[in-house]
């Protein structure tokens, strides 16, 4: 019967007699290994996962609103929003841009198209 001390000592002068030889036996013996694992994977039934339909939804009850401090009472759930700004929300809201504001916006896009055409015929 061999000895673990045995073998130890001939792969050791195996090594040292034939380290070229050692290198590809090991390269080739990882290849072997990898190539075993990756059958493995390739081989291996895929594992369907079924994903439940989703049901539509349906309100069957009004939205109910908690009553808490942090929510104002004049909260709604949805608004009906008009098509146009009143004259009194134009003059809240909008603000009319700048000559400066405009003739920088013009300079951007103008370089934007001459980008854009400059390469073509």
């Amino acid at each position: 019967m061999l000895d673990f001390e045995d073998i130890k000592e001939t792969v050791s002068d195996f090594a040292h007699e034939k380290p070229i030889l050692l290198a590809v036996l090991v390269l080739i013996v990882f290849l072997f290994f990898a190539g075993l694992v990756i059958l493995m994977i390739q081989t291996s039934p895929i594992k369907k996962v079924e994903v439940a339909a989703p049901e539509p939804f349906t309100q069957d009850a009004p939205v109910l609103i908690p009553d808490s401090p942090d929510i104002e009472k004049d909260y709604y759930p949805n608004r009906i929003t008009e098509n146009q700004w009143s004259t009194d929300e134009i003059n809240k809201w909008f603000t009319y841009p700048e000559d400066e504001t405009m003739k920088e916006l013009e300079k951007a896009n103008d370089s934007i198209v001459s980008d854009i055409t400059g390469a073509a015929p």
